[in-house]
């Protein structure tokens, strides 16, 4: 598992030229412009359809996170590619732009910029690829851990309001 350490990034182990390695079934080109958000959401929905409830809402919410990074500091053109790999166990949401900017987990203490902890939280790897002309930020979500789509290390929601 990769994951990124709070902070920082973590360094796809995938080679730069493979896009499609591992792809078991439909991998979704979609181009990221200011109406795309919805369609790519519904998309994930389409690819992911007779899958249980919460990893599919864990997909989307990963998806919708990357996608509205990309779209808040990315530049144009952007795109986002969705594919079922592992033998269709996962699902694996890139998104591409020109931006060099490196994206970042946000501390507790910042206002704002929550994306990355939610991606890093629900998200059985995530990282960043470094192309040329701009990078992809990459997610995989598992789809058939028993009890949904979330990862081991999460708590629930109870959990988080006991804390101090």
């Amino acid at each position: 598992m990769v994951r990124a350490p709070r902070g920082d990034v973590a360094v796809s182990p995938q080679p730069q030229n493979d896009r499609a390695q591992g792809v078991d079934e439909a991998v979704l080109v979609r181009a990221l412009d200011e109406t795309s958000l919805r369609e790519v959401r519904h998309l994930v929905r389409v690819l992911l359809d007779g899958r249980a409830g919460v990893a599919v809402d864990d997909a989307v919410l990963v998806t919708d996170e990357l996608v509205s990074n990309a779209r808040r500091h990315g530049e144009p053109p952007r795109t986002c590619r969705l594919a079922l790999v592992d033998e269709a166990r996962r699902l694996r949401v890139e998104v591409d732009d020109t931006s060099a900017e490196e994206p970042r987990i946000r501390t507790p203490d910042e206002s704002g910029g929550r994306g990355l902890v939610i991606v890093d939280t629900l998200a059985e790897a995530w990282g960043v690829r470094h192309h040329p002309g701009g990078k992809t930020v990459w997610a995989e979500v598992v789809l058939d851990r028993p009890g949904g789509g979330r990862a081991p290390h999460l708590s629930s929601a109870a959990t988080w309001a006991e804390r101090p």
